[in-house]
């Protein structure tokens, strides 16, 4: 049998002292713990309600693929596999760290014998991981010191927290040597590591020597594990609390996550988010989760085209800020706090960003950034009508006439007067409502895209029709700039026509029609089976309904962040691709899929100006151009403008040209 009390004193018998030691230690440090823990969990408790706590077995699952297999954290593979060992370490060697409390505590118990054999197993997991998170952590301290990736800010908390991790594993290295040497009948042969240790220099020590170096390791042990315990809640460490949380609560449907307000309640004095208390607890126990690895940075199409908008700095911005201002917020009668935007965030930060969701994408614990972006401009938009002056005409627009150009909507039916495409009757409705959008019904170019949409769903035998000029604007654009109550007039709209005329199927082009169909208007009580046009082109191509020629043509195809990040559709637009050229004439770049980069459209940006830096859109292009492409494929209308007019600006657009799916398929009949 395997004695859990390890001596450390001649005869195995720990000092009287020795428990009480410990368990005031312990008590202690439990206070400074909790101190500083409580205002931060009551902060949380008073902060506006959020309900995440909906599905728990989709929460458990996602939690376990994320937070605890860490699956997100290897898109980067070296840093990835150093936080994932350092983080399974932890893991694993939690039960070690109850072993160690227990042998102090309690000195004279004795494990039973029946836990032989397990014991003897997890000691040799053990050991493993002592390995490996001391390898994790000098590679940590290289990469800092050394490598110093632009994306990690270099502090000294940082370093000290590296180095607390070390002095726990070293520590716990010449505990087991040293035990192994004292008393060797003891010890189960699976503790490869101690014994290890033993044959290496401690085996020669002499035993009056070897037992203060044994009792060295173990109080350096729990006094290590003390230390970094209440560090944890001071510092931005404090992720390693709630990040498994975050991850647990974090958002499960696809879309932005955004929601219906009230603008009838009568006792709501605000609407959006103007000081930081009126984020939900959720966005709030965000900012505490961030780890500042700076991901969220890499793949910024804002930062990378010198906007000044960080995901990293805007988090620890807003946490800093929830930090001090958390003793305010506890009191029964707070002060009226200091506003975010203007103070702690600028505008131009905020309205930089292109709600693409590249930053969640690579977030490895699951932070939001969109809704709270969303947020912020709604406190601007709607309690202070403070935005940026070019959406003057836009929102005026979208409000009369149902779209942001200023276009009468008497006229939004024009572009498909010689298509031969019949309008909506509810009495004899046909199996799809075609809905072109804003874009598609008043746009040049967009145009252009809807009527290869018509024709090629005329030529595969598609029952389908449109609504004309009762179509309006979805309210996309309004309700990502932040002005929601445009979007909840525009949304209530055309919920109300949905639902008279019995729509139950919409073929949109649009991502983001598709994206607020599907996602955002079942709180308007329209329940739509929505299907993107690339989506159905694939299925009627598959079903060979559509007999294509293919084209030499060499093609890059561009993702759209709404059908991709947003909505998780990579495949369908590759397949339509794929049978409209020659095998192996579809290119990819590095940056596609879930890490391609924005067009700089989203958010509502294609009705602002760039005045800062590089244009996002030219960015892009300048990625897509190392396939040295004759074609760009798209799926989005918003793409299609913003790409043409980067490779104008780059005097390319003879050299290349940019085709939605829909254009590459009429053009190959």
């Amino acid at each position: 049998m395997i004695a859990l009390m390890d001596p450390i004193t001649p005869g195995g018998i720990a000092p009287a002292w020795h428990p009480w030691v410990l368990a005031s230690l312990t008590l202690v440090s439990l206070a400074v713990f909790t101190y500083a823990l409580w205002p931060k969990w009551q902060a949380l408790r008073r902060a506006q309600p959020e309900n995440r706590f909906d599905r728990p077995l989709d929460r458990l699952w996602q939690t376990l693929k994320i937070a605890i297999a860490q699956s997100k954290m290897f898109k980067d593979r070296g840093a990835g596999w150093m936080h994932a060992l350092i983080f399974w370490g932890f893991l694993v060697l939690l039960l070690r760290a109850a072993e160690f409390f227990l042998i102090g505590l309690f000195p004279l118990m004795e494990a039973p014998a029946f836990l032989d054999v397990p014991r003897g197993l997890y000691y040799a997991v053990k050991d493993g991981f002592v390995v490996l998170v001391t390898a994790a952590c000098l590679y940590a301290l290289y990469r800092r010191l050394v490598v110093k990736p632009k994306r990690l800010n270099l502090s000294g908390e940082g370093i000290l927290i590296l180095m607390l991790i070390l002095l726990i594993m070293l520590s716990d290295m010449v505990y087991e040597g040293a035990r192994r040497v004292l008393v060797p009948e003891e010890a189960t042969p699976w503790a490869w590591l101690g014994a290890i240790l033993a044959q290496a220099g401690l085996g020669g020590m002499d035993r009056a020597a070897l037992i203060p170096v044994q009792a060295a390791g173990y109080w350096t042990h729990i006094v290590a594990i003390l230390f970094f315990l209440d560090l944890l809640p001071r510092s931005k460490h404090f992720h390693v609390i709630t990040s498994i949380p975050n991850v647990y609560f974090s958002n499960l449907n696809t879309g932005t996550n955004l929601h219906r307000m009230d603008f009838e309640d009568e006792e709501r004095e605000s609407f959006g988010v103007n000081v930081i208390e009126e984020f939900s607890w959720k966005k709030l126990l965000d900012l505490h989760t961030c780890t500042e690895c700076g991901r969220c940075d890499v793949f910024c199409p804002a930062l990378n085209s010198q906007k000044p908008l960080s995901p990293k700095q805007f988090t620890i911005d807003l946490r800093d800020h929830l930090n001090a201002r958390t003793p305010e917020l506890l009191k029964s009668e707070p002060s009226e706090g200091p506003a975010v935007m203007g103070g702690v965030i600028l505008d131009e930060t905020v309205w930089s960003c292109t709600t693409c969701g590249a930053c969640e994408e690579e977030c490895p614990v699951m932070i939001e950034y969109v809704n709270k972006m969303i947020d912020l401009r709604q406190g601007m938009v709607l309690m202070e009508s403070r935005f940026p002056k070019e959406l003057n005409d836009a929102f005026k627009s979208l409000e009369s006439h149902s779209n942001p150009w200023g276009f009468p909507g008497t006229s939004r039916a024009d572009w498909a007067k010689d298509l031969g495409v019949q309008e909506w009757d509810k009495n004899h409705p046909t199996e799809y409502l075609y809905f072109p959008g804003c874009n598609g019904a008043f746009d040049n170019r967009g145009k252009k895209v809807a009527e290869s949409v018509v024709k090629t769903l005329q030529s595969a035998g598609v029952d389908f029709s449109i609504l004309g000029n009762r179509e309006g604007c979805t309210g996309d654009p309004a309700r990502r700039l932040g002005n929601e109550y445009l979007f909840d007039m525009l949304a209530t709209h055309n919920a109300e026509t949905f639902k008279e005329e019995g729509v139950v199927k919409v073929i949109t082009h649009c991502p983001h029609c598709f994206n607020s169909f599907k996602n955002e208007y079942p709180e308007y009580g329209v329940h739509l089976e929505v299907i993107h046009h690339s989506q159905l082109l694939a299925d009627l191509v598959q079903n060979g309904k559509l007999k294509l020629e293919k084209a030499d043509d060499k093609v890059v195809y561009h993702d759209s962040c709404y059908m991709g990040r947003h909505n998780k559709e990579y495949e369908a637009p590759r397949k339509v691709i794929e049978q409209t050229v020659a095998s192996g004439s579809l290119m990819e770049v590095e940056t596609s899929r879930e890490r391609g980069t924005c067009c700089g459209a989203g958010g509502g940006r294609f009705l602002l100006e760039e005045n800062t830096g590089t244009r996002v859109s030219h960015n892009r292009v300048d990625e897509l151009m190392q396939t040295e492409p004759e074609t760009i494929a798209v799926s989005c209308p918003f793409c299609v403008l913003m790409l043409e007019d980067a490779l104008k600006a780059k005097n390319l657009n003879e050299k290349v040209r940019v085709r939605d799916i829909s254009e590459m398929i009429a053009g190959g009949q």
